[in-house]
């Protein structure tokens, strides 16, 4: 069909009037569509702004959702922290309730394994080597000291019994020739201490118990009658029993037993200070035991129990009256009170102090006896030891029938080993 033909057709449903009306009637409904356009183009002030309210648009948009969406994610964390927060109170409730139902040894061993894993990993970490703590107990390592605490940590876990050996021998020796410009004595001194610990800690129960023999001797210049004498001889037994009664106190019960094996003999002299068995202590307290800290000790006992005895042998070897015994008697018996504090440090690995002061009083007379040693361990089997002990009794007078403090000083090399 030809152009022609279909202009024909559409001519012959219209009259020529309405033909004319609808080619006038088109380009003017272009016009006013084109015009309505425009009018909302004149609206906008540029281009630029009406982009700008479009994007803007867009923001508000997004922001509603963003933050319906930011609301949503809000109130989900807040609902898993609340669910967490009471499943750790819970938690924390039960921990709570079960602590004071747990043995007090449960909880010592828990502390002390845990010292034993951080100083593990501490001397590892000293060789620049790391490892789990979960398997720290079951590693071998190079020194003996950390197997030895390794050990120890994994025999006592699930025992109540602790014990604790030291064993030491230290000596000085000095030697100057006859002809030595200067003059002098040649000399040796030797100092040998045993010591034994042996605790039990069993839920409010404790018991703790201490076996210790030191014995010294030097060369003495000056004494023409002996060669060499004491200068250091005591065998010492102390017990100490206690049951808790409230948190870090104890009522305790405790025997202190004090003798000597040897002469110590005065300069030049056939008499001695002290001799086998002679004198022989005995203190028995009983009091309350605050334990504030771990190894800290403070015993107060209102009621102290004091009895010295002079196994005489010879009457005139030793002067009784120096240990509050009257002349002619072999004992004394005295009731008082008495305060004993013991305390161990250890601030580094090779640094250990204790000290132990006891004060005795019977409202007359009054006895206070304090002993500091400090171990500096150098190698495994090798320390200096430092000594410091003061000491006062106003029952023993000096030659102004006066009491003075008294005090020893020993600083000394020496073999020194630990067990467990």
């Amino acid at each position: 069909m030809t152009v022609r033909k279909i202009y024909l057709q559409i001519c012959s449903f219209f009259t020529y009037k309405q033909l004319l009306c609808l080619c006038c009637l088109f380009p003017l409904c272009a016009f006013s569509q084109d015009t309505i356009y425009t009018q909302d183009l004149i609206q906008v002030v540029s281009l630029e702004e009406w982009l700008d309210r479009q994007l803007e648009e867009q923001g508000r948009q997004l922001y509603r959702r963003d933050s319906l969406q930011k609301d949503s994610l809000y109130k989900d964390l807040v609902y898993r922290d609340s669910l967490l927060t009471a499943q750790l109170c819970s938690i924390k409730d039960s921990i709570a309730r079960m602590r004071p139902t747990m043995p007090e040894e449960i909880r010592r061993v828990q502390d002390s394994i845990e010292q034993d894993k951080q100083r593990v990993i501490q001397s590892l970490s000293n060789r620049e080597r790391k490892i789990e703590l979960d398997i720290a107990p079951a590693l071998i390592y190079d020194e003996m000291e950390d197997v030895q605490e390794i050990s120890a940590a994994i025999r006592q876990r699930n025992s109540y019994w602790r014990k604790d050996i030291n064993l030491s021998l230290h000596f000085t020796q000095n030697y100057i020739s006859s002809n030595w410009y200067k003059g002098g004595n040649s000399s040796i001194a030797m100092l040998g201490i045993q010591k034994v610990e042996v605790s039990y800690q069993k839920d409010k129960l404790s018991w703790y118990n201490l076996a210790e023999w030191r014995l010294g001797m030097t060369t003495v210049a000056g004494d023409s009658l002996r060669k060499y004498n004491f200068t250091d001889d005591l065998f010492r037994i102390y017990s100490k029993v206690g049951y808790k009664i409230y948190n870090q106190l104890d009522v305790s019960s405790s025997v202190d037993f004090q003798t000597n094996f040897f002469n110590v003999w005065n300069a030049n002299q056939h008499t001695a200070k002290t001799a086998p068995l002679t004198p022989i202590k005995l203190n028995l307290t009983l009091g309350l035991d605050w334990k504030p800290v771990k190894n800290l000790s403070i015993m107060v006992s209102p009621l102290a129990y004091k009895m010295v005895y002079a196994f005489k042998t010879d009457s005139n070897l030793v002067d009784v009256t120096n240990y509050g015994i009257k002349r002619g008697n072999n004992i004394t018996n005295i009731i008082g009170s008495s305060v004993r504090l013991t305390y161990k440090w250890q601030p580094l690995r090779e640094i250990y102090l204790d000290t132990e002061l006891y004060c005795y009083t019977d409202y007359r007379k009054v006895e206070i006896d304090w002993e500091i040693n400090c171990n500096f361990i150098l190698t495994r089997f090798i320390s200096v030891r430092l000594s410091l002990h003061p000491r006062y009794d106003n029952t023993v007078k000096s030659d102004d029938n006066k009491a003075h403090l008294q005090f020893k000083e020993l600083l000394s090399l020496g073999f020194a080993h630990h067990f467990w």
